[in-house]
């Protein structure tokens, strides 16, 4: 579920966002998509310097980062 679509922004330069109508939503509610990680959880484990899932896309990673930074 992490992997990139076709429509991945590198791809498709109509797609500048990163995030493109054809794409699995990167969170439903407060749950990263594929993961099973909350947004929470995952910022808690990047601040404590634990590996986080590799399946993350870069809109996921760019939200963990954002919010990890949030919390400080």
């Amino acid at each position: 579920m992490g992997s990139r679509s076709s429509s991945d922004p590198q791809q498709d330069p109509g797609c500048v966002s990163g995030v493109c109508g054809a794409d699995v939503p990167p969170l439903v509610g407060s749950v990263l998509t594929g993961t099973g990680l909350t947004l929470t959880a995952a910022a808690a484990k990047l601040e404590r310097g634990e590996e986080l899932p590799p399946g993350l896309t870069d809109v996921q990673r760019r939200l963990v980062e954002a919010h990890a930074l949030e919390g400080r």
